[in-house]
């Protein structure tokens, strides 16, 4: 309540006027205090020009001329707080909290790719038996039928045929996909380079001829309803860049306004806020960045983000990830904020920090938090999308996370990747919610009962994302309810 205090005075002496002790205190309670101290004002203003301190009698005048019950004394109720008996569970997947140290040998490399292949092998035959291994499929006898489980090297066009370059953990080899398959070829279209699918084939005339082509995808899940669950929310966010000319203060605001409300039954449920990456806009991302920065070093930028922040009520878990911008090591995994940052903001309360990529439990419902920078890559390559058209199209972006079953299926493109020894990127347990950030369009929706979320951003459309033709998705945020799974998209302007 603090901080809807502090605002209602500020608010109130931007306008020329005081506020008695009782007057904070009724717009305190009420669900809307800012906007009905704005409306006290227009009516003073219009009506009593003279009058300069606002009491509980200018509120009640308000209040009997307007059909919002918010705005009237004599609604007000008081509640205690939903979450009062509440105590947070968080379990956090310590693989993810690591600092990998990598030489750029090349047996590191062997061992991360031998790590991502088999673990979405196991996936595959899951869905699709025993693989046979392609030396044995290059030595078998014509019209023999086999599995496999690939990666995909190159893709070829000709006038008749899409050529696929293979290999496995044995040898490599060539796919022919016949143009006349218009639904392979459709299939094929949408591989993504060194992602690992299942096909199965025929050898006709020693070429293999495939005869189906399929990811190692999720199995379709049942939204479970945890009865014993408090009713408790979290609420997910990602991309404020703080320390940008373009971070939208007036929006950030205008949340904690909405968190600080307590009349708001669902603000009241908030339990969790999980930030994820682009806490602040960084120093060197990009040439002459300098110019668009309000706060021109990475210190300045925390400081400020830890102003922002610690006016969170306490009672919320706040989670931080980290993204391309934050001042850590750009490439996947990336560890969690470093302690010297995080002691900068945790100066006024405490944190759960985590890494990007990372899997955890909250209130027992699996998330898995990217902030996403390889959905550039994907937005790329997948044919029909482009950033013009990702606000509609940013659906078709997000499943093929799931459909490939790994969070950045291209290597060596835009998205860095460590040759860590287990590929950690590779999504073995299926998540209740999958949650990203980094292209800053906004998306609630649902694959196979996995919730799936791109929480938007607090900047405004930048000149570098005006040349792109992508229109930002600014001021929102995404609560989820954790009992239901159920969630909302809010939006503060």
């Amino acid at each position: 309540m603090e901080y809807v205090r502090k605002k209602l005075v500020e608010e109130a002496l931007r306008e020329g006027y005081n506020l008695t002790l009782e007057a904070i205190s009724t717009l305190e309670s009420l669900q809307n205090p800012i906007e009905v101290l704005r409306e006290v004002i227009k009516y003073l203003k219009t009506t009593k020009p003279d009058v300069i301190v606002i009491n509980n009698e200018h509120i009640g005048e308000v209040g009997s001329k307007t059909v919002e019950s918010a705005y009237a004394f004599s609604e007000v109720v008081f509640e205690k707080s939903l979450l009062k008996e509440w105590t947070p569970s968080i379990d956090i997947d310590e693989r993810y909290l690591k600092h990998y140290e990598i030489e750029g040998k090349i047996v590191e490399f062997q061992n991360y790719f031998n790590s991502r292949y088999a673990k979405l092998k196991n996936i595959l035959e899951q869905r699709g038996g025993p693989s046979s291994r392609l030396t044995d499929a290059l030595k078998s006898l014509k019209g023999t039928e086999l599995f496999l489980v690939v990666m995909l090297l190159e893709k070829k066009e000709t006038e008749q045929s899409v050529i696929l370059e293979v290999e496995d953990n044995t040898s490599t080899t060539r796919i022919v996909i016949p143009k006349k398959d218009s639904e392979l070829i459709k299939k094929a279209e949408k591989l993504l380079l060194d992602q690992v699918f299942g096909v199965r084939v025929v050898k006709i005339n020693n070429t293999l001829i495939p005869r189906d082509i399929f990811l190692p995808d999720i199995p379709i899940k049942s939204r479970r309803i945890d009865r014993e669950a408090p009713e408790v929310s979290i609420v997910l966010v990602s991309d404020l860049h703080v320390g940008s000319k373009k971070f939208r203060r007036d929006s950030w605001e205008e949340f904690l306004d909405w968190l600080n409300n307590s009349r708001d039954p669902e603000a009241k449920r908030v339990g969790y806020l999980l930030i994820a990456g682009d806490i602040v806009d960084g120093v060197g991302i990009f040439p002459h960045q300098e110019k668009e920065l309000e706060y021109t070093s990475v210190v300045q930028q925390i400081e400020e983000l830890n102003r922002l922040l610690s006016e969170i009520p306490k009672h919320i878990k706040v989670i931080i990830s980290v993204g391309n911008h934050d001042p850590v090591e750009k490439a996947l995994p990336q560890p969690p904020l470093s302690k010297k940052y995080r002691a900068m903001l945790e100066k006024d309360r405490e944190y759960v920090f985590i890494g990007n990529p990372a899997s955890i439990k909250v209130e027992g419902r699996r998330l898995l938090v990217y902030h996403g920078q390889s959905l550039d890559d994907i937005i790329q390559h997948l044919p029909n999308v482009s950033y013009s058209i990702l606000g509609r199209e940013i659906k078709n972006v997000l499943e093929v996370l799931l459909q490939c079953r790994h969070l950045a299926p291209i290597y060596g493109e835009n998205t860095p990747i460590l040759p860590t020894p287990e590929d950690l990127l590779v999504i073995e347990d299926v998540p209740d919610i999958v949650h990203t950030g980094h292209v800053h369009v906004a998306y609630v929706g649902n694959y196979r009962e996995v919730l799936l979320v791109n929480s938007g951003t607090w900047q405004d459309q930048t000149s570098y994302q005006r040349e792109l033709g992508l229109e930002p998705t600014v001021g929102t945020m995404v609560l989820v309810d954790l009992k239901t799974l159920t969630a909302k998209l809010k939006k503060f302007t």
